[in-house]
């Protein structure tokens, strides 16, 4: 008598091996937004008291000023352009379309613009509240901006801007070299913003520190929600396999 083919049987990951799995990038990323706020608010507590790194400020700017060269300079207005926030705000909507219409990947795209407008309105809310003035107008190269200096807005749009590009839009289709590549460039060209921002005499070197802390903060919560929507996501997905039989 023939016997019938026992299928093999079907293998599924455990529920909590999927939520322990999906958990890591979401504690990572409250853990870096803590951090972050932790020095943020390190950094704001100096501006107030006109004490600690901020009494480093006017030196800074006094010595850098000396180190101007044409070339140089010029090399700092073209990347304070590419990093400004009327161009990151085009970006922003080039990678928007992109993302909606052309990957359909509609929950990365809301989660793109959410934290790009949330960049913005801790941007503006933050300049208002402190008030800070930007450097003297001797120590500017080109047009006096009037508005308020601290956080710096290049620093802190361009380098969520380019971290969100990364995680969002390269890390999934990238492999590990191509990772290790992106995570570079976008660490290479916010350093190279904020440093423009200082060597044209726009902002104290305090200002682009605290864009770069708010925008990894930012960047940390943008991880953690995508993280616990992917977590959701993936417990779903084990509850529909069933258990391993």
């Amino acid at each position: 008598m023939s016997r019938r083919p026992v299928a093999a049987p079907r293998l599924a990951v455990p529920g909590a091996l999927v939520v322990t799995s999906s958990r890591t990038p979401a504690l990572a990323g409250a853990g870096v937004a803590a951090a972050a706020l932790a020095g943020f608010a390190g950094l704001v507590d100096g501006v107030t008291e006109n004490a600690d790194l901020t009494s480093y400020d006017p030196g800074i700017a006094s010595s850098v000023a000396d180190l101007r060269v044409p070339g140089l300079t010029f090399a700092a207005e073209v990347v304070s352009t590419v990093g400004s926030e009327v161009a990151i705000g085009l970006l922003t909507v080039v990678t928007l379309a992109l993302l909606w219409f052309v990957w359909r990947e509609r929950a990365r795209a809301v989660l793109f613009g959410a934290t790009m407008a949330a960049a913005g309105v801790l941007t503006l809310g933050v300049k208002h509240l402190l008030g800070r003035h930007r450097p003297p107008a001797a120590f500017v190269v080109g047009p006096v901006d009037t508005g308020y200096s601290f956080p710096s807005g290049h620093t802190l749009f361009s380098t969520v801007f380019i971290g969100l590009v990364v995680m969002l839009v390269l890390w999934p289709r990238a492999h590990r070299r191509g990772r290790v590549a992106a995570v570079a460039v976008w660490a290479l060209a916010s350093a190279a913003i904020g440093a423009s921002r200082v060597y044209l005499g726009y902002h104290w070197t305090t200002d682009v520190i605290a864009g770069w802390v708010l925008a990894v903060g930012v960047l940390g919560l943008a991880l953690t929600v995508g993280s616990a929507r992917r977590q959701q996501h993936d417990v779903r997905g084990a509850a529909h396999a069933g258990p391993a039989r």
